[in-house]
Parts: C-alpha cells; sequence; structure tokens
C-alpha cells in the first residue's frame, strides 16, 4: 500500500504493508491538508514482520553507539550511527507490555527512512505513533530542514503568527502553562515536543507542530478547571491523560507560527509569581541547555543547532517565569509579554 502525505509543505511517500500501520500513519499526518507548494519530498517505508529475525535489513555490527534512552513502560531505544555518519539507526528494544522489537533506518543524504517492526497487533498503539513513528519521522524531517525541540509552542490570541516557544525541564510546568493558555484563548502548535526550520526566504524560524495531541497530569486538571472533561479518561503509564488540541478548546489547534518570544518557567514556592526579562547571552544560554544534548548528538549536529539557536536568540525576547505553585493567572500575564514581542 502506498500512499502520499504531507508534513506542511513537503510531501512524504508512505509505504506499508498493513492496514493498522496506514491508520497509524494517517493518525499522524492526516490533519495536514496538500500545501500549494510542496518545498521538497522525502520517503518513509513502514512494514511489519512475524518476527524480527525476518528483518530484511537487521542492524548492522560496525555501527557507532550513540545513547540509550529510557522510554515509557520500561521500554528502551538505543541510537547509532554509520561510520560515515549519513546514516542514523533507531532500535527500539522489545518491551512485553508495551512493543516488539522494532528498527529504523533513517538514511540521511536519499531523505528516506524505513521502519521494520514485529507484528503491530502487538503494540501499544500509543507508544507506536509516539514513539516509533514520530522518533523516526523526526530524524527524517532534519533532513527537510526541521529540527525537533522538546518544548511547548503557542501563539498570541490575537495573532495566530505571533508564537512563542515554552522550554524547560521535566516538571518545570512548561506543559501546564502551554495548556493553560490555550484554555484562555491563544493557539497551541504543540504542548512538549515541536518542529523548527528556519525559513530559505526570510531566515525567520518557525514553530511547527509535530502532533496534535497533548498528555497532561493530574495536577494541571486541578488548575484548570476547563479541563475536568479528561478525569474518565485513562493514564497511561507516565500518569498522563491525552486527548487532542481541539479537545482542550476549539479553534486552539495552531500548525505553525514565527517564534518571537521565548520564556523559560520554573516552580517556586514563593507567593506571588514573577517574570524577568533575560540577556541575549542568558537566553543562548538556556537554550543551549536545554535543546543541544552532547550525549547522543553528533559534533556536526550540535554545531547546526548552535547556529539556529544563536539566531533564534536574535529574532525572540527570553524571559524566565518563576511560576508560584497552584497560580493560574499566569497565561493572562504572557499577553503583556507577547505584545512586547511583537515586530
Amino acid at each position: 500500500m502506498q500512499k502520499d502525505y504531507y508534513y506542511h509543505d513537503i510531501r512524504i511517500i508512505c509505504q506499508t504493508n498493513h492496514p493498522a500501520l496506514l491508520a497509524a500513519l494517517e493518525a499522524v499526518f492526516g490533519m495536514f491538508p496538500e500545501p500549494a507548494v510542496v518545498r521538497s519530498e522525502a520517503s518513509y517505508a513502514l512494514f511489519c514482520y512475524e518476527s524480527a529475525c525476518q528483518f530484511p535489513l537487521p542492524l548492522p555490527d560496525d555501527l557507532i553507539y550513540s545513547n540509550t534512552l529510557s522510554l515509557f513502560n520500561q521500554a528502551r531505544l538505543k541510537t547509532y550511527w554509520s561510520q560515515d555518519h549519513t546514516t542514523n539507526y533507531l532500535h527500539f528494544v522489545a518491551c512485553s507490555s508495551a512493543s516488539e522489537s522494532a528498527l529504523s533506518i533513517v538514511q540521511k543524504e536519499q531523505r528516506s527512512a524505513l521502519t521494520q517492526l514485529e507484528m503491530p497487533e502487538r503494540y501499544d498503539l500509543a507508544f507506536l505513533r509516539r514513539y516509533i513513528l514520530l522518533l523516526t519521522l523526526g530524524e527524517l524531517l532534519e533532513t527537510c530542514g526541521f529540527e525537533a525541540c522538546h518544548a511547548a509552542a503557542i501563539t498570541a490570541p490575537w495573532d495566530n503568527q505571533l508564537g512563542a516557544l515554552i522550554l524547560g525541564a521535566s516538571g518545570s510546568g512548561k506543559t501546564t502553562l502551554s495548556l493553560g493558555c490555550a484554555c484562555n484563548g491563544y493557539g497551541l502548535i504543540g504542548d512538549d515536543l515541536v518542529m523548527l526550520r528556519q525559513e530559505p526566504a526570510s531566515e525567520v524560524i518557525s514553530a511547527y507542530t509535530l502532533l496534535p495531541e497533548v498528555s497532561i497530569r493530574n495536577g494541571t486538571l486541578d488548575l484548570y478547571p476547563q479541563l475536568s472533561f479528561l478525569r474518565p479518561y485513562s493514564m497511561d503509564a507516565r500518569a498522563k491523560r491525552s486527548c487532542t488540541i481541539e479537545e482542550i478548546r476549539s479553534g486552539a489547534t495552531c500548525l505553525c507560527a514565527p517564534v518571537r518570544s521565548l520564556f523559560f518557567p520554573s516552580l517556586t514556592n514563593a507567593a506571588t509569581s514573577t517574570a524577568k526579562l533575560l540577556s541575549k547571552a542568558t537566553t543562548l544560554q538556556l537554550l543551549i541547555e536545554y535543546c543541544i544534548s552532547k550525549g547522543n548528538m553528533s559534533a556536526i549536529t550540535q554545531e547546526r543547532l548552535f547556529r539556529l539557536l544563536a539566531a533564534l536568540t536574535e529574532q525572540a525576547v527570553g524571559y524566565q517565569l518563576a511560576i508560584a505553585r497552584g497560580d493560574e493567572t499566569m497565561p493572562h500575564r504572557l499577553y503583556t509579554l507577547l505584545r512586547e514581542a511583537q515586530p
């Protein structure tokens, strides 16, 4: 089975051998309309087999080990590079509660990716979509000028072309802040993972949605009554409930926007919340801290990301947000900060 999908202005030519995998691709790409102009193309093959020993392209022996990541449900992802750094390998180790073995191979120069996995009926569908598909696609989309960024992204209530990134470590409050903003009239591009790209013509850096879903912890539900409808939803192994952005608020979904503000939140036990304007040097330092990992990135990738972040520092204004625990007013305070960032 073959079908063309689109990721913003990129055509993704997809092939698969199982209807369940075609449905998974539809869940990821179905929201993106065909663009007026196609900027480039990439190909993605997603095939399943009875056993990992049937994979046509097994994991080679002469690879450069990169890193091991712990995913939810105790699953693990081991990443490798080819000797010439042109091919990336993502080995998803089998986990009985979430998945069987899977291997993704991303060939950068060919703009192509292949995912081989054992029977999809054995997979937790959220795991298949959020980890195997999206992590592979993130690597593939790098070949088209996109860079994955672990951040939330919002747009101003009065202008969906006035965007902001919310960056911080796990537990810093970025998801809670972004969802609070969505409840209060802001557009939402993503709550945890977005893509960045510097536009070729204007050189403006924009944030792009990757998946129109959000994952929410109990504490966020307690803070915003508008989200109480999620309480009957089942929780995953991370103690999070998932829903679409449109379920948060009809019309909240925003596909992309130029980034004009950078917010770095942290939770505090102080009585009130504060916002501090950052110097460009401090802003760049924080961007590097949250966006560049020396453990699982090649030197080439680090250098490319540094150039992007340096340009983003010149384009956007940075703020340190110290958010008092239980303070639900910060989305309203961002109105003023976003207006100050208008070009």
